[in-house]
């Protein structure tokens, strides 16, 4: 009995179920909807998803794996089978990451929640809403995780000064709950928000601005910010505090004394790179991926010196770029072999898509959130649902553009489980039980795929991006 538990783990499993799965894909013919090319993509693809899912390799070995494969089995030639590595995006991820680095040296993080909680005298609700905006601020700027990571430590400082207990105290839920969902949101506002959002725009094979994906994003950020609050603060009211309690902690944390020079030149630099980003929607050579390869290179200048080469290399989550790296390659060759049009006739063939597009789509999207929200394995979900969405929207009559942003909307709202690697992180330290992100995120969850499948056609239609 031990030594079948021994086998029979997710892993193993996982293992058996990929190499049936690729197995099974050559014995299949090619057919006219999907040649034989086709076929063996999407018994690797199948094969790195289960993987991905299962956990039974780390994740950029995995796609490391399948484009070994995708090579060995004819699919492509080397150096199209890893060309998703060699995009500008990639550098651009390579480059952006500097800002998390830049801002986690810094007490501006602090600093800002101490200020909004002096606005919130006291109210434990609108302390809640300061920690959550605080949040969403950075979150827009850098990486979920990073924001996340910044202000839990501050959070856990304030709950253990109150006394708040882990499962026990509603402010507790809320405030960790909310710094979540502050960071989710708030990383819709700017390109910069997250390497998901420039990754999508890849895997669609649209361009978009800095500026125009802020008119875009920024009103889905300042419309979800409230609602994540509100339904938050009313599932799980936080107790009152006295305002004496809270002056007490403020002064405790406003003992970082005056801004450094350093955290000076920190702010130019944060404030500078998304400056320089939205000029480029009028000056073409302040290119997203060349303005962030610029501030990479001032962060090391002499004088600058914000960085050095050893935090800056910590600071990089080199396996995500492999594994953005190998989404992007696969999703080439998914397109170029046939498997993402003949996904797209099978969707096609639910009748899903013979609606009218604005509830068309919203199905769409509530069926793309059910399935990330149960499997958060997001490059994987990104390349099967990005471009048969891209496809609808071209047969429909619509701008292609809507596909990018509504599916990274959708995806990035998780709010139900904590399933996926930020929510796990932060339900690892006890403050929410596994229920708790459901009973206050289902009617944002809802809220922000109807805003989704209504605004993000509306806005794109505006601009005529």
């Amino acid at each position: 009995m031990i030594v079948l538990s021994n086998v029979l783990t997710k892993q193993n499993i996982g293992i058996a179920a990929a190499a049936l799965f690729l197995t099974t894909s050559l014995f299949v013919p090619g057919s006219e909807a999907l040649p034989r090319e086709g076929v063996l993509m999407l018994g690797v693809f199948g094969m790195a998803a289960i993987l991905w899912i299962c956990e039974s390799l780390p994740v950029g070995i995995t796609g490391l794996l399948a484009l070994t494969l995708a090579t060995m089995l004819g699919i492509a030639p080397l150096s199209e089978a890893f060309s998703g590595f060699a995009t500008p995006t990639m550098f651009y991820l390579l480059a952006a990451f500097s800002l998390s680095a830049v801002l986690g040296k810094t007490s501006y993080g602090m600093r800002l929640v101490v200020f909004l909680m002096k606005k919130t005298k006291g109210d434990s609700k609108l302390i809640v809403l300061a920690f959550m905006s605080a949040a969403a601020l950075l979150s827009s700027v850098m990486s979920d995780t990073a924001a996340v990571l910044m202000f839990i430590g501050f959070a856990k400082g304030v709950l253990d000064a109150l006394g708040c207990k882990p499962k026990e105290s509603n402010f507790g839920r809320c405030l960790f709950i909310g710094l979540l969902y502050g960071s989710i949101v708030g990383g819709f506002a700017t390109l910069a928000g997250g390497p998901n959002n420039m990754a999508v725009l890849q895997i669609s094979g649209i361009s978009v601005t800095f500026f125009d994906w802020m008119k875009v994003g920024v009103p889905v950020t300042l419309a979800m910010l409230p609602v994540c609050w509100f339904f938050l603060v009313k599932a799980f009211p936080p107790e009152h505090f006295e305002r004496e309690q809270i002056a007490v902690i403020i002064g405790k944390t406003e003992g970082a004394g005056k801004t450094t020079a350093h955290e000076k030149k920190a702010l130019a630099f944060v404030v500078m790179m998304p400056v320089l980003w939205i000029a480029g929607n009028w000056i073409a050579v302040l290119n997203v991926t060349v303005v962030a390869l610029l501030g990479l290179v001032a962060t090391f200048l002499p004088g600058i010196k914000l960085l050095t080469w050893k935090e800056y290399q910590e600071s990089v989550p080199w396996v995500v770029l492999v594994m953005v790296g190998s989404i992007f390659s696969m999703s080439g060759l998914m397109v170029s072999t046939g498997v993402i049009d003949f996904i797209g006739s099978v969707v096609s063939a639910t009748g899903m898509f013979a609606l009218a597009f604005p509830l068309a789509l919203l199905v769409y999207l509530l069926f793309a959130y059910g399935v990330f929200t149960l499997c958060p394995v997001g490059g994987v979900w990104e390349a099967l649902f990005v471009p048969v969405l891209v496809g609808f929207c071209a047969q429909s009559g619509m701008s292609p553009t809507i596909a990018p942003f509504a599916i990274l909307f959708a995806f990035g709202g998780n709010f139900l489980l904590p399933i996926n690697p930020l929510n796990m992180y932060a339900f690892a330290y006890g403050y929410f039980k596994f229920g708790d992100l459901f009973k206050a995120g289902i009617v944002p969850a809802l809220f922000l795929i109807v805003l989704d499948a209504f605004w993000t056609p509306f806005i794109v239609g505006v601009l005529g991006i």
